[in-house]
């Protein structure tokens, strides 16, 4: 394990900031009670959870989008109550509001991790040129790279690259919890970005007629 410490934030992280804790796709309002060279302290409203080893993302917002940090639970709030300790990572990394429209669909993709050979089908919750809302079963993780193989009608299947940047699960009546993964696509060729396009505009006189 590296002892080396963690790069200087392009914000500034200190005593009493606030901040979202991004903790099994739900948001909790957290402010930051120590700040370490490596560790760091924030409040959390549970009294049993989270336990030590689990991930957590701290989300700094402002107008334009947010900071996000990944972290990992040290300590739990059971020691002392009303925050944990976490191990920050090396890098704070920076999330934009998305500025192209998205519309919702009925479509379904093919969906990887690059870890994973396994593929799962995903619904198509919505798209845009930027990215899109899956839902799925499939055990990725934030911050996971996707390989998403689509076709748009009267498009042939197309193959692009997308990360996760948010995740939320909901309950399911004896059925596995339902997971619904915000998707940013990475480097998306032109060509692909045009038919996306394409079905947007074709879909918006459908959805606002």
């Amino acid at each position: 394990m590296s002892n080396k410490p963690p790069a200087k934030s392009p914000i500034k992280i200190e005593k009493g900031c606030e901040c979202l804790l991004n903790f099994v796709g739900r948001h909790f309002k957290s402010r930051i009670l120590e700040v370490g060279p490596e560790m760091m302290r924030v409040t959390f409203p549970g009294k049993d959870y989270p336990v030590p080893g689990l991930n957590i993302v701290l989300e700094f917002h402002d107008d334009l989008g947010f900071y996000y940090m990944p972290a990992i639970v040290v300590e739990g709030p059971q020691k002392q109550p009303g925050g944990i300790t976490v191990k920050k990572a090396a890098e704070v990394k920076r999330s934009t509001h998305r500025d192209s429209f998205r519309v919702p669909t009925d479509l379904t993709a093919r969906v990887r991790d690059h870890i994973h050979v396994r593929r799962y089908d995903a619904a198509l919750v919505n798209i845009s040129a930027g990215g899109a809302l899956l839902r799925s079963d499939a055990p990725w993780d934030f911050n996971s790279t996707l390989e998403i193989t689509l076709s748009l009608p009267g498009e042939p299947l197309y193959t692009l690259l997308g990360q996760v940047m948010h995740i939320a699960t909901g309950a399911r009546a004896g059925q596995q919890p339902e997971r619904v993964f915000g998707v940013k696509f990475i480097g998306i060729d032109p060509e692909i970005e045009r038919a996306i396009v394409s079905y947007i505009f074709t879909r918006l006189p459908e959805i606002y007629a």
